[in-house]
């Protein structure tokens, strides 16, 4: 299975784990003692592959069972069915099946009538208009009453394929995800959308139609653990909540591209191997009458300690914290108490303080189209024979304080966003940069060049806010009228643009508003407060403007301090490595070190970005030239200004907080 695109093959574990769930719930939740052997059970699984959950449904059905030959061929096998779209797949779960059915002395000729070659996301044959080569047999059993003998409990399992671009969806699924592009009437108001087109959402919300229109049964899936808090998905989990009863939600994290670690700082490994991300187990229990209940549990830990939970564990046996979800993300995960919340939501969302905004430029070819200085840029240009670019190098930052060389021009950049180009490209005009969600911890920057997509977060893009517009040809402030009349009359006249992005700057910063917001940072743009008085507002801003001050210095320019670069400065730089002892950075196996480092500076975040180790890796292979060298300094005591501005920033924002 591996190597096909989106597609892995389920570790035994996982799916026994959904099997045994699913025997459990049919016994407790819908009364059948049998659980997954009682005639009313119909198995599908719409991503079959080949055929595992099925045939360990099966299994489970057929433990207790003296008549097991009858059994399956009366009952399993025509109540069961796997759809499978890729050709290479459905025979290799073919053969799987005639291997099941030869062991339990049942005919293999039958394997044709369980695993279907179908599109199951085309529209269903029955609704018209679907192409697919079968039928299938389980859409039009599971309509309400067309049996007349006895009751049908719909049961969707499966490992659905996690593809994030994947061709486009049929008509028929496109309209069906249109229910998950609104959230409580609304619609969602998202620039990119794209994880609504992953093929495991469209997986989903077949499985919710299906079982919608029977009004009662199990989707039992393994998914993409993005689903539990991306902002994008909100919509498909407040539908869920909706449709379903009971949802059980167990969050298997291993997320590479989160780089997760177990609660302890252990290890966290990911459940497929090779996978960037982390996975979670999701059941859905609809039965009218249930009390309406969502729970969570999380497992961390190496891969074959996840394993070894799942071989026996099943939603009886794991341990589960009731959540409520509810707007205006509808997390699927334990979230900040509902007190905490509702402070942050007093505050003014960052994009109504400063309306116009846009993820940073993408540069698509760094080893052609970057370098860390402008010389090396123009000498690679002249090398290559595009002198016609030479015009074009400007000023860039792909991280913080990390100022870079570029090519703007839309032949060479990837995505040049050149609106925020021309914003940002007034004299005096600055960008604040913040992701709209956080993977790691929250951050914030600010710039006066270009910025790249990821300034702040290695996982998540950043939004750059500019302080001015250029509306054609006429700079005007980027900051809401209303909020402005709003600030106006509290402090009876209204403060000006510098000032706003200043305060917010400092709130930003605040180690208060981390610390208490940090969780609903990590799913949403920043909300921020503004006191009552303006003596409140103008010390925090005061703040604010000191750290801008810090952050904006051009390189050379900045206030330099006492840190010394020790050893040959001709000598490369090697592997970065950090001595607390002495309180140096040892740049060169010869000598060659930064002295007068505090463990304080050395691990100083800005996002999930290590500012010192960050930059010093990306020159490393080559020594410092004079210029680097100068800003090395300048960015050590910037980084020491910052650090020294936390405790007043942090009394500012306190003061600022009380009402």
């Amino acid at each position: 299975m591996k190597g096909l695109p989106g597609v892995c093959a389920t570790p035994p574990p996982a799916v026994g784990w959904i099997v045994r769930s699913v025997q459990f719930l049919v016994q407790i939740r819908f009364g059948h003692p049998e659980g997954l052997a009682h005639p009313a059970v119909r198995l599908l699984d719409p991503a079959a592959g080949p055929l595992n959950f099925v045939l360990a449904a099966w299994r489970e059905a057929l433990r207790h069972r003296a008549d097991k030959a009858a059994f399956l061929r009366d009952q399993l096998l025509p109540d069961s069915e796997g759809w499978e779209i890729l050709e290479d797949s459905c025979a290799r779960g073919r053969r799987a099946l005639r291997r099941f059915l030869r062991g339990h002395g049942v005919e293999p000729e039958r394997a044709g009538e369980v695993l279907r070659q179908r599109d199951a996301l085309a529209e269903p044959p029955e609704l018209g208009g679907c192409t697919s080569p079968s039928p299938g047999r389980l859409g039009a059993r599971w309509e309400r009453g067309t049996e007349g003998v006895r009751p049908t409990l719909p049961v969707l399992l499966g490992n659905p394929p996690w593809i994030g671009q994947p061709p486009a969806a049929s008509p028929w699924m496109a309209r069906l995800l249109g229910a998950w592009r609104t959230c409580e009437g609304k619609p969602l108001a998202e620039r990119n959308i794209k994880w609504l087109q992953d093929t495991w959402v469209r997986f989903l919300r077949l499985a919710q139609w299906m079982i919608e229109r029977q009004g009662e049964g199990i989707v039992a899936f393994v998914l993409n653990h993005n689903g539990l808090d991306a902002p994008t998905l909100r919509g498909l989990r407040a539908s869920l909540l909706q449709t379903f009863e009971e949802i059980y939600l167990l969050d298997l994290h291993g997320n590479r591209r989160k780089r997760e670690r177990a609660p302890a700082g252990g290890r966290d490994d990911n459940l497929f191997p090779g996978i960037a991300q982390g996975a979670a187990l999701v059941v859905l229990v609809k039965k009218p009458g249930l009390a309406r209940r969502v729970v969570h549990a999380d497992l961390y830990g190496p891969r074959s300690q996840k394993l070894a939970v799942l071989r026996c564990g099943s939603v009886a046996t794991t341990t589960w914290r009731e959540i409520r979800p509810r707007a205006p993300l509808f997390l699927f995960r334990p979230g900040e108490d509902l007190a905490t919340e509702q402070a942050f939501r007093r505050g003014t969302p960052l994009d109504e303080i400063f309306p116009v905004h846009s993820t940073g430029l993408i540069t698509g070819r760094d080893a052609l189209v970057t370098a860390s200085d402008r010389r090396t840029l123009e000498e690679r240009l002249r090398r290559i024979g595009r002198r016609d670019w030479l015009p074009h190098l400007t000023a860039w930052l792909p991280r913080p304080f990390d100022l870079r060389y570029l090519i703007f021009t839309p032949e060479a950049v990837t995505r040049p966003r050149p609106t925020l180009a021309r914003h940002l490209r007034q004299p005096g005009n600055v960008a604040l940069l913040v992701p709209r969600q956080h993977k790691g911890e929250p951050g914030a920057f600010v710039t006066a060049v270009l910025p790249g997509h990821k300034v702040v977060s290695s996982y998540d893009v950043t939004c750059a806010f500019p302080l001015y517009l250029d509306d054609a040809g006429e700079r005007r402030p980027n900051v809401a009228p209303a909020l402005r009349d709003h600030l106006a009359e509290l402090y009876g006249e209204p403060p000006e643009p510098g000032e706003v992005l200043a305060y917010v700057y400092g709130v930003l910063h605040a180690p208060g508003y981390r610390g208490r917001f940090g969780k609903l940072l990590a799913c949403e743009l920043p909300r921020i407060h503004f006191p009552l008085h303006r003596s409140l507002f103008r010390d925090l801003a005061a703040c604010g403007q000191e750290l801008l001050a810090a952050h904006l210095g051009e390189p050379g320019n900045r206030e330099t301090g006492g840190d010394l670069l020790r050893g040959d400065p001709e000598l490369p730089l090697g592997r970065i490595a950090y001595d607390p002892a002495e309180e140096s950075i040892r740049l060169h196996p010869a000598g060659l070190r930064l002295d007068g480092v505090p463990a304080v500076l050395w691990s100083h975040r800005i996002g999930d970005h290590p500012v010192l180790a960050s930059w010093l890796n990306a020159r490393t292979g080559r020594p410092l030239r004079a210029e680097e060298r100068r800003e090395l300094r300048a960015l050590t005591a910037a980084l020491r200004r910052s650090l020294d501005l936390l405790p007043a920033l942090e009394r500012a924002y306190r003061a600022a907080g009380e009402r």
